[in-house]
């Protein structure tokens, strides 16, 4: 038996929500983790020709032996696999680098820094170098290329735990059978469209695509870059930006293995994003409708179990959301304003970005702001009908000391601000850069 507390109306218990009420255990869950085998738990594989072999030892040592097996064969979580892919694969970039000669300049070259000459008068540069440490931009968009599946998985499983988080704040208490119907009804048909996103060959199509763009992509850099906007020597443009590829990290005609290496992280980067996406309109049209069955983002009014009114996967989910769209925001602009040369009509792609995370991010934030101001604001009218005088008072100061949802308002209004002033960026740059 947990503490009780109290909040204005009477004493509740601390595991009454774990109890729950009508509704319990019957509303199923989403299953956002069918969008990939990545995100789905591994079986062991090998198990059982363990267990045989554990017959043969000794009955002394099977203890040890048995623990042994376990660890060795307990299947992975998704966000481990998810590391484990990027960190492998981020470790043998590094490596074709080096092995190449490509990681960082050598001592005693007559070549110079690409970025060196911002800050010199050299008019007629003899050899421009653009390795890998050297190349910040570079390592900007393989910084978000390799956290792009992090942020993938962190809403796959904020989003298969958004039905038992509302369960246990009492959201289903209130709920009747044919609501229940309706709900599960609809979390079956967002659980196939989730499956359907995950089929092999819905994934084959869209590794092809997110190849295909890839490679335009790296074609599109090797035909207009790099760092034209930033050219400071009195060579033209053509003819500095191709200095400046000759001396890239990835020049395919130079290192085609690192050119191969990028192209290839970037369609598994771009692979998760896609699916991403998707996953998150199918998550906002579920949980549109949800909210007008009447389960929507429900905080506990009861009892407070984990400081932001049993609300905190649904904090997690919003911030590894935001900062999924500035992340990507970010390497975006990093692409658009030094890989390639900045330019005005650029503002009309960025702003293709933030109409698509509007969809996904702020229109689903939404909708949970408004169903939990309906919760708290049907707490509030419970509180005039039973208390009066100060306890009201003091019940219903309680009620609105903290946030709607479990992000401050302040906060989020700052980051969107922000975020909307961001389309001016490339736009202004090279205006400002070439009248310096």
């Amino acid at each position: 038996m947990g503490t009780p507390i109290t909040l204005g109306i009477k004493a509740y218990d601390v595991m009454s929500p774990l109890r729950g009420g009508k509704g319990m255990e019957q509303l199923k869950s989403l299953e956002p983790q069918r969008i990939a085998a990545v995100f789905r738990p591994s079986a062991p594989v090998g198990i059982r020709w363990a267990m045989r072999l554990l017959r043969t030892v000794p009955r002394s040592r099977r203890g040890a032996a048995r623990l042994l097996i376990r660890l060795l064969y307990s299947p992975l979580t998704a966000k481990t696999k998810i590391l484990l892919i990027s960190l492998v694969s981020s470790v043998t970039l590094l490596g074709l680098a080096e092995a190449g000669g490509a990681l960082v300049s050598s001592a005693g070259t007559d070549e110079r820094w690409a970025l060196g000459y911002l800050f010199s008068d050299n008019a007629e540069p003899s050899g421009v170098t653009l390795f890998l440490l050297q190349d910040p931009a570079g390592l900007i968009v393989l910084a978000v290329v390799f956290v792009t599946p992090i942020f993938c998985c962190q809403q796959v499983q904020a989003i298969a735990d958004f039905v038992r988080m509302n369960e246990r704040n009492g959201g289903a208490e209130r709920l009747s059978a044919e609501q229940i119907g309706r709900l599960n009804r609809l979390v079956d048909r967002t659980n196939k469209w989730f499956g359907a996103l995950g089929r092999r060959a819905v994934s084959a199509a869209i590794m092809a695509a997110m190849a295909i763009g890839t490679t335009l992509l790296y074609v599109f850099v090797n035909t207009h870059g790099l760092m034209q906007t930033w050219n400071p020597t009195r060579l033209s443009d053509s003819v500095w930006r191709s200095e400046v590829y000759t001396g890239w990290w990835a020049n395919r005609q130079t290192h085609p293995e690192l050119a191969l290496a990028l192209c290839a992280a970037g369609t598994y980067a771009f692979y998760f994003l896609a699916k991403q996406l998707v996953m998150g309109v199918v998550f906002t049209v579920y949980l549109y409708r949800s909210e007008a069955i009447g389960f929507g983002v429900t905080p506990n009014m009861k009892f407070d179990s984990d400081g932001f009114q049993g609300l905190r996967p649904l904090r997690q989910f919003m911030l590894w959301t935001y900062g999924s769209a500035l992340a990507h925001l970010i390497g975006l602009l990093v692409l658009f304003m030094v890989w390639l040369p900045a330019a005005s009509w650029m503002v009309f792609i960025v702003l293709g970005v933030m109409v698509v995370d509007m969809l996904v991010i702020v229109y689903p934030s939404s909708i949970g702001y408004h169903s939990a101001l309906a919760v708290k604001q049907a707490h509030v009218k419970l509180l005039y009908q039973t208390l009066s005088g100060e306890e009201c008072g003091a019940a219903i100061a309680q009620v609105w000391a903290g946030p709607v949802l479990p992000v401050t308002t302040r906060k989020a209004m700052t980051g969107i601000v922000a975020y909307l002033l961001v389309p001016a960026v490339p736009a202004l740059i090279p205006v400002l850069f070439q009248r310096l």
